[in-house]
């Protein structure tokens, strides 16, 4: 019977990936907080302020910021973005 659980987890872990079921408390070590999954290593980042996890839109706002490639656009009473460009038609 234990062949067949480990058969049948071994297929689980090719196909679904690992569930992160058994994690390390949260760290905050090089300004990271992070948990870890005790089976397969990968690091889980969390938020210092909430204490719960990123998540995906968070993450790569973080890496953007980190790469210098966020940039923010301060909002002008004016509207040149809603402008039509000149020499082009707007009707259709």
């Amino acid at each position: 019977m234990s062949i067949l659980r480990a058969v049948f987890n071994f297929f689980r872990e090719i196909f679904l990936g690992c569930s992160h079921s058994r994690l390390t408390r949260i760290f905050t070590m090089q300004q990271k907080t992070y948990r870890v999954c005790l089976d397969c290593g990968k690091h889980i980042l969390y938020s210092p302020v909430t204490l719960r996890p990123l998540t995906a839109r968070e993450l790569r706002r973080m890496k953007a910021a980190r790469t210098g490639e966020l940039k923010i656009m301060p909002v002008g009473t004016g509207s040149a973005a809603l402008q039509p460009v000149e020499g082009k038609s707007s009707v259709a």
